[in-house]
């Protein structure tokens, strides 16, 4: 089973690394991309993904409202927070919100690989166990 995937992230240029960063992971597939925080709330009630990558500072409405709505719009996503923030308080409420990991930019390509491969052996778990 590929896991599907949203990302959320309002620079066009990051975008382009998660899509060439994932595009050698097996069993994972990008779904859709949001630039905004509205638009990501609509893709997740529509599309339902296994794995969110969520930026927090975002048009519309931030990383940390989504992260707020998400049990009611797509109670099943794994997220994983990439974000410019470093803050203490912010990475533990967003931890606390239910992401799986938080990675700060800049980030390397092993980083993220190795998150989707995390999300992906829980997935797996779930299944078999």
């Amino acid at each position: 089973m590929a896991l599907k995937c949203l990302i959320v992230e309002d620079s066009p240029f990051m975008c382009e690394i998660y899509r060439y960063s994932l595009s050698g992971v097996s069993d994972f597939s990008i779904a859709a991309e949001a630039h905004d925080g509205e638009e990501a709330t609509n893709l997740l009630r529509q599309i339902q993904p296994d794995v969110l990558i969520l930026d927090l500072v975002l048009p519309k409405k931030n990383g940390l409202d989504i992260l707020k709505e998400l049990p009611s719009l797509s109670p099943s996503t794994k997220v994983i927070v990439i974000s410019s923030l470093e803050n203490e308080a912010i990475i533990n409420q967003a931890k606390a919100l239910g992401a799986i990991v938080y990675l700060t930019k800049p980030f390397t390509k092993a980083q993220l690989v190795t998150a989707i491969e995390d999300i992906s052996k829980h997935y797996s778990e779930v299944q078999n166990g």
